[in-house]
């Protein structure tokens, strides 16, 4: 799919639909060599009229200083650890990870797998499908696969069909999600081809990555319109970011949108300790807060699970405010605007 994006990688080519400031300017330059730039022309424009969005795309001088991304890991989820045949990762019992290239077409600066930008480019083979469809079809309590990336809808149609018609054949296997940003970053993409495959392979969920209510666009819209028209459910992962969405009215304008098109808020993620991506972490202390304050704006439906990924490969845990304690064999909680009641445990 990427031949049918247009992608932007060179600060001239930016800099034509896209006027940078001086420090952008000398930033771009500074970082670049160690942590590529890319992006849709599409998510240019958005970057023209969104500050959230430009800090989100830009390259940033943070990102390279030793002092700020001192305490940040490159792998510190260890998803490599845990790679039990080349490109499928295997940590919770029913649940594998594939990831199926290093290739975006737009470099998120948050990305949790950033190591990977510097590493030669990569598809999945063939053959290494095959070898992932054996693994899964071997371990019959694997009942839920995840496809990500880099982003798994730029892969050749002929290839992505090869893994998701495969698992679809696999009766263990009763849910495959495909973690993209192309709904976000290139909605045009979500196309006919690309449609009719994902309503052949069946299991096929689309997990998707708003971070900010200005990426909820029309055309945003319109490409999961056209995946709800093949039986295809959506939801949406947050990355709690510094500076761009963490606060509760960012959050709740975002939320909000993302119900006007029937998108569903499943994960906020608390920023993960990897290398060049420690200047967009806030604490742990602050997401609680935020996810406090919304219990009192929205309804459950559209407040997401606060997690945690653990460092060092525990997996996620999610955190929300705990409104409740046990004294003796009665139950005090707070409700949503602060009052407290009691109920025997019974």
């Amino acid at each position: 799919m990427e031949s049918g994006l247009k992608v932007v990688r060179e600060l001239e080519e930016v800099e034509k639909l896209l006027p940078l400031s001086k420090e952008e300017e000398k930033a771009f330059k500074e970082v670049t060599p160690v942590y590529p730039f890319s992006s849709t022309v599409y998510y240019l424009k958005i970057a023209k009229r969104s500050k959230a969005v430009r800090r989100m795309l830009l390259p940033s001088t943070k990102e390279i200083d030793p002092a700020i991304q001192s305490a940040g890991e490159e792998d510190p989820l260890r998803e490599e650890r845990d790679e039990k045949v080349p490109r499928l990762t295997h940590r919770y019992p029913d649940r594998v990870l594939v990831v199926t290239t290093n290739y975006c077409p737009v470099l998120c600066r948050f990305c949790m797998r950033k190591r990977n930008w510097r590493r030669g480019f990569f598809v999945i083979t063939e053959n290494e499908i095959d070898r992932i469809l054996d693994y899964v079809r071997r371990n019959t309590r694997v009942r839920d696969v995840l496809i990500s990336g880099g982003d798994p809808l730029t892969l050749p149609l002929d290839r992505l069909e090869r893994l998701l018609l495969g698992l679809k054949k696999i009766e263990t296997v009763e849910v495959v999600r495909l973690g993209t940003r192309i709904p976000v970053v290139a909605p045009q993409a979500i196309d006919e081809d690309l449609l009719k495959l994902l309503e052949k392979a069946g299991k096929v969920w689309v997990n998707t990555h708003f971070n900010h209510p200005e990426e909820v666009t029309e055309e945003a819209g319109e490409a999961v319109k056209g995946l709800f028209s093949v039986g295809v459910p959506v939801n949406n992962q947050t990355v709690l970011l510094k500076g761009i969405n963490d606060s509760a009215d960012t959050l709740e304008r975002l939320f909000r949108s993302l119900q006007k098109i029937k998108v569903r808020p499943y994960y906020l993620f608390h920023c993960d300790p990897v290398r060049g991506v420690m200047h967009f972490s806030t604490t742990i202390t602050k997401g609680l807060e935020i996810v406090e304050e919304l219990f009192k704006r929205l309804s459950p439906m559209a407040i997401p699970y606060y997690a945690v990924d653990g460092p060092g490969g525990f997996g996620k845990v999610p955190l929300m405010p705990k409104r409740f304690e046990k004294e003796g064999e009665v139950y005090k909680f707070r409700s949503f605007d602060g009052r407290e009641f009691y109920m025997e445990d019974r």
